[in-house]
């Protein structure tokens, strides 16, 4: 098939474990933007942390940012949206008033965290190569279920962070049960997050295919999560690093090399060497 557009998960697919861009996925990239196929950076982080080592790459044009809730393109504008529903917001806050949970707000591509967390990630499971960007793209607060109730008819996403497995999933089962115009998903082991029922990334590729004019059979995507399931599920050549988690592999045909070892870069050159 010919692939026109190739969309990649950044944190823990095209970025390797130390948050970083190897030479080789850049190179890749670049090469395949110049031969005219659409890079798509589609991330589970809001725009406005975003790598500058990804978007300032030749061939990224468009990004997907907060799990698929928007799309923004080269001038970083903000051309599609999905925000969470009011509603949803307040059953959410209402079934987990019991639980002292740490949560985030994803707003106007910004992120605001609790407190405790800005303070110290690595006792709510944060790895140290990723403590330096949480502590300087999020905003701190004390109280973040009042700032996500007075800002409810606003946000792109909410999600809470739990080391406690057992709680964490109890958690998450009882809202997957009573929030039906949400959809939960997780980007890394201790995070669960939360989106209106549309806004995931499949949905934000297919919106950006019918802008561009590339049918779905012509694309490609790549990631290591579970929130990059339905996003590889629905381009025409299905991939998962090898460090992906066990529903991303089993969305994918082809399992690369982890991110460490430049999995997505070997994506491309097999792509270009197709085109």
């Amino acid at each position: 098939m010919e692939i026109k557009l190739i969309a990649l998960d950044l944190d823990g697919t095209a970025l390797r474990s130390d948050n970083t861009l190897s030479p080789a996925v850049a190179r890749a990239i670049e090469a395949a933007g110049d031969m005219g196929i659409e890079i798509i950076a589609a991330s589970g982080r809001p725009y406005c942390s975003m790598p500058e080592s990804v978007l300032g790459l030749r061939g990224v044009n468009f990004v997907i940012s907060s799990n698929g809730a928007a799309v923004h393109d080269k001038t970083g504008a903000r051309i599609q949206e999905t925000l969470m529903k009011e509603s949803e917001i307040i059953k959410l806050l209402s079934l987990t008033k019991e639980h002292d949970l740490i949560w985030e707000a994803f707003l106007d591509g910004a992120t605001y965290t609790d407190n405790r967390y800005l303070s110290d990630p690595l006792k709510y499971g944060c790895t140290p190569a990723y403590v330096s960007y949480v502590k300087n793209s999020r905003g701190g607060l004390d109280d973040m279920r009042r700032y996500i109730y007075d800002n409810r008819a606003r946000l792109d996403s909410v999600e809470y962070v739990c080391t406690d497995r057992e709680l964490r999933e109890e958690v998450r089962a009882l809202l997957e049960r009573e929030l039906s115009e949400t959809y939960i998903t997780s980007s890394s082991a201790n995070f669960v997050e939360f989106m209106h029922k549309d806004a995931t990334k499949s949905n934000a590729l297919k919106w950006l295919c019918g802008r561009l004019g590339i049918s779905p059979d012509n694309t490609a995507a790549c990631g290591n999560a579970d929130n990059d399931a339905d996003m590889i599920a629905f381009a025409g050549l299905k991939a998962a690093v090898g460090n992906a988690s066990d529903s991303c592999k089993a969305a994918a045909q082809l399992i690369l090399t982890t991110n460490d070892n430049d999995g997505v870069a070997r994506l491309i050159e097999t792509i270009i060497l197709e085109h």
